[in-house]
């Protein structure tokens, strides 16, 4: 069977697009939205909660735009993508035009979980599991979860435009990417910060929900499952972080970086993960954590 020559040139391109990542005035939230405008992105809206980090980030490219916001709420998320519509239309896209090619849900917390050393008794383990309050849970879930569907629902018509337009499909525009986390696959006897665990694993539930209903839109649903990658809640300079506690088992190098987090986005977002769906791809350099060993 003949095909048509492979175009190597653009298989990994993301030109002229338009993104929207959230949590992006630090991290990887950062690191993406350097990278996707250096990758030639139109532009690059972030949001987070906090202005001044956005604005940092934002010094990086002209290509970068900030828009401050909070995804712990569904309101909060719909605000969101009302405000992008204006962005887009205060730059000449008429509103029934507007598109989004690359949605990155990035935003999240970390959670007050109690810990406790390996040798603690009943007692112990008890009132560290009881540490984190009501709050503490709903509002953990609320950022690093819920969000996921609230922001996609509303940005879910912008980014069918973009899939169905022009044949924006095939070129990989119109798709969601999650940052889910390996913790929403690692469990072990030696790992605490169940409550994150548990919201990051819901993220990667949804990822799947998702993908099982919007792939048929045109609209793909990914996840990225990073580790071992330094950013705001997890500095290799805290001995208690993940990052500081692995580094040494990483049979390929003790941290990953700017680059990796921003490669697989790029593959998931660009024509060569077009026909990619449901699909999480682990970005923590070989499987040695014994990922759902006991």
């Amino acid at each position: 069977m003949s095909s048509a020559p492979i175009d190597t040139s653009t298989l990994f391109s993301v030109q002229g697009r338009v993104a929207l990542i959230t949590g992006a005035g630090s991290g990887i939230g950062a690191y993406l939205a350097h990278g996707l405008a250096q990758a030639g992105c139109t532009r690059v809206y972030i949001t987070g909660r906090r202005g001044h980090a956005l604005l940092e980030t934002a010094k990086y490219s002209f290509a970068i735009v900030p828009i401050p916001g909070d995804v712990a709420t569904r309101g909060g998320c719909v605000a969101l993508a009302r405000a992008f519509v204006e962005h887009e239309v205060k730059r000449g896209v008429p509103e029934e035009s507007v598109q989004l090619d690359i949605l990155v849900n990035n935003a999240g917390i970390m959670t007050k979980d109690g810990t406790w050393p390996p040798d603690a008794g009943a007692g112990k383990v008890s009132v560290a599991l009881l540490q984190a309050s009501d709050d503490d849970w709903v509002q953990a879930f609320a950022i690093n979860a819920s969000s996921i569907q609230w922001l996609s629902a509303a940005l879910l018509p912008y980014l069918a435009y973009a899939s169905k337009t022009n044949d924006g499909f095939r070129e990989g525009r119109g798709c969601i990417i999650n940052n889910t986390s390996v913790s929403a696959l690692y469990v072990s006897r030696a790992a605490q910060g169940h409550i994150y665990s548990a919201t990051k694993a819901a993220a990667e539930s949804l990822t799947q929900n998702l993908a099982s209903k919007l792939t048929k839109l045109g609209v793909r649903v990914n996840s990225f499952a990073p580790a071992n990658v330094p950013s705001e809640i997890n500095d290799v300079n805290n001995p208690e972080s993940f990052i500081a506690k692995l580094r040494n088992v990483v049979p390929i190098g003790p941290v990953g970086n700017e680059e990796d987090m921003v490669g697989a986005v790029i593959y998931l977002a660009s024509r060569a993960g077009s026909f990619v769906s449901g699909v999480v791809i682990k970005v923590m350099g070989y499987d040695k954590y014994g990922l759902g060993q006991v």
